[in-house]
């Protein structure tokens, strides 16, 4: 027998791992000659040597560790005098398996083809062997339904399509993602993790969808759900469990964003609530006036009609929008005449010869000045179109009030903001001020609306929400400029009617004013704001109500309950962190949480704690609408 290793390329001076020969006289032998075969099978070992041409003279080259020069030396010619009978190289063992590897491949795809086409006249027998050969296992339930009639072309793109095409996909990676996001949306990008936006200057790994998620095991496999081992495989900074390892909270936890409303628990809490002439408004607990009956992270407030009319809606109505205001004129500029001609006589006759006296002292708002696009204080910028506007008002109701909105170029529809404004009512206003007279009230705005009183057009709110008071607090964060004096009546105007201790409505009372991004547009808070920066953390109030705490209090305790893990900091700057206009600068009423407190019950032996009990991996997950309309 031939011992392989005799020959093998540590040993002998041609074998080499990638030649497909080997000397016939070593596999027969055991001796391999020097020269081994060529690359194309043939014996390369028929001489000793190959003798060297000297100056015209042959001379052997026989090497000394095969005997040196031998006698006989080259012929004339050049051939080497010591010739050996040639041999038949074998192919080696790495060709023989090449061979193999190659025959057993072709059999695969054969076998493969052979079940792709079988005869449709034998469907059992085809089926039969497409389930032992071909078929991955069932779908989970939810995406089986959305196959239809492709199947599982939905989805692999090359099934059905061929041997060759099959052939080629083993060697081309092929990443599902594109197929799942059809179907599936996220409120980021579909292969960064988390979906989140990172910074161009950090480096994170592209993801795939089954990274994490491995279909066909079966119609109740739950393939959403992932071990930790999984999401430790990621993070940089791995630990054993929660109560083991898991970092602490911030110092922020879990307020990173300050809330809509400024409403202040330390104050209501310790003084408000505990006086005895509101004693009996008092909420009973927190869930009085937070909604805890869904399973979400966050806690809304109740809304303003339950939680804080009792006390606060007379407060509202005295809060008035003054929209025009009679300003002090030197002179009169309308004409009598007309002014009788278009509102009738006036109640008395004036005396030709009095000298004009204005019968107001004040200047204009900050809402008309804004409008007109006049200094309110100064009566040679003002006076002549503000007497236009009143002459405008007289002639026509409301007409004017229109125009001057359109040509302060604001962009605002005047509807909303002086919707409800009786026009017979403005011209009335407008008859006794360009007589010179102050309007007097014919009953009194009890029940809210436009009125006129005195020297001034105002309106005054009907409740919570009224939509024209809102309408101009909206127009007045948006209000601009083209100029420095522009801005600065812009400015004027925001002071005035977003001032929480005057502002109309008391609307800045309560709801926030914020400015997402420095330079960026403002805009009033007024909804519940849901942070959606924090929506990879899940978190169930119910189902925490519904427990008992290691104490033995149960948590929807009016007395104890909620604050066994929200503690109330009397000491917070709660108020003054809503001077900043960033709504990320928060000082909240309540101390920071800390990971003790869901220890106590979150820890081995107790209650689960695996990562997915209080993360989500991804962003805003929702649908297109393929499967919303059930595209198949």
């Amino acid at each position: 027998m031939t011992d392989s290793f005799d020959f093998r390329f540590d040993r002998s001076n041609y074998e080499r791992p990638t030649n497909k020969f080997v000397c016939g006289r070593a596999t027969e032998w055991n001796t391999p000659c020097r020269g081994g075969p060529t690359v194309d099978g043939k014996c390369g070992g028929v001489s000793e040597c190959a003798p060297f041409n000297n100056k015209g003279r042959w001379q052997c080259r026989r090497p000394a560790a095969a005997g040196g020069a031998c006698d006989a030396g080259p012929e004339p010619d050049g051939t080497c005098g010591c010739s050996i009978p040639p041999c038949v190289p074998r192919r080696t063992q790495r060709q023989h398996r090449w061979r193999l590897s190659i025959a057993a491949l072709g059999l695969v795809i054969a076998i493969l083809a052979t079940f792709t086409h079988l005869s449709n006249d034998n469907e059992i027998f085809a089926e039969t062997l497409r389930i032992g050969a071909l078929d991955a296992g069932p779908l989970t339930a939810d995406h089986a339904g959305f196959t239809g009639s492709q199947g599982c072309k939905t989805c692999h793109s090359n099934h059905d399509a061929g041997p060759v095409k099959w052939l080629s996909a083993i060697f081309v990676k092929h990443d599902m993602t594109g197929e799942c996001v059809q179907c599936h949306t996220f409120g980021g990008p579909s292969q960064t993790p988390h979906n989140a936006i990172f910074e161009p200057t950090k480096k994170v790994k592209k993801t795939e969808c089954v990274m994490c998620h491995s279909e066909h095991q079966g119609e109740d496999a739950d393939i959403s759900g992932l071990k930790d081992e999984q999401c430790a495989t990621c993070h940089e900074k791995s630990f054993t469990s929660f109560d083991k390892g898991h970092p602490r909270f911030t110092k922020m936890f879990p307020h990173f964003r300050r809330t809509s409303v400024k409403f202040d628990h330390a104050t209501h809490l310790g003084r408000h609530f505990i006086n005895k002439l509101v004693a009996d408004k008092a909420p009973a607990s927190c869930v009085s006036c937070h909604q805890a009956t869904s399973d979400q992270r966050t806690v809304e407030p109740v809304g303003f009609d339950q939680a804080c009319a009792s006390c606060h809606v007379d407060q509202i109505s005295k809060r008035n929008l003054i929209v025009l205001r009679l300003p002090e004129f030197d002179e009169s500029s309308l004409d009598k005449e007309e002014v009788a001609e278009v509102c009738g006589p006036p109640t008395e006759e004036a005396d030709e010869d009095e000298e004009y006296e204005s019968v107001s002292g004040d200047e204009m708002s900050a809402v008309a000045a804004y409008l007109m696009g006049v200094a309110a204080d100064d009566q040679d910028e003002y006076s002549e179109a503000f007497q236009e506007l009143v002459m405008g008002m007289a002639d026509d109701g409301t007409e004017s009030l229109g125009e001057m909105v359109k040509g302060s170029g604001a962009g605002v529809n005047a509807g909303q903001l002086f919707a409800g404004l009786n026009p017979e009512a403005a011209r009335q206003l407008a008859c006794a001020w360009a007589s010179n007279e102050e309007y007097e009230l014919p009953s009194d705005a009890a029940f809210g609306g436009w009125y006129g009183d005195l020297l001034e057009l105002m309106y005054r709110p009907s409740g919570h929400a009224d939509p024209v008071i809102k309408a101009w607090i909206e127009f007045a964060v948006n209000a601009n400029g083209s100029d420095d004096a522009a801005k600065d009546r812009a400015e004027q105007l925001r002071d005035t009617l977003l001032s929480a201790k005057n502002g109309p409505g008391a609307c800045i009372k309560c709801h926030a004013v914020s400015r997402e991004n420095e330079g960026g547009p403002l805009h009033i808070e007024w909804k519940y704001h849901k942070d959606k920066a924090q929506s990879y953390r899940t978190y169930s109030h119910t189902r925490h109500l519904s427990l008992v705490n290691p104490q033995g209090v149960k948590l929807a305790d009016p007395n104890q309950g909620c604050a066994t893990c929200h503690k109330l900091n009397p000491k917070a700057e709660f108020k003054a962190s809503f001077n900043d206009l960033d709504p990320h600068t928060f000082a909240s009423n309540f101390n920071s949480m800390k990971k003790e407190t869901c220890v106590q019950c979150h820890t081995e032996s107790r209650v689960r704690q695996d990562c997915q009990l209080c993360h989500n991996y991804h962003k805003e997950p929702g649908f297109t609408e393929r499967v919303t309309r059930n595209e198949k």
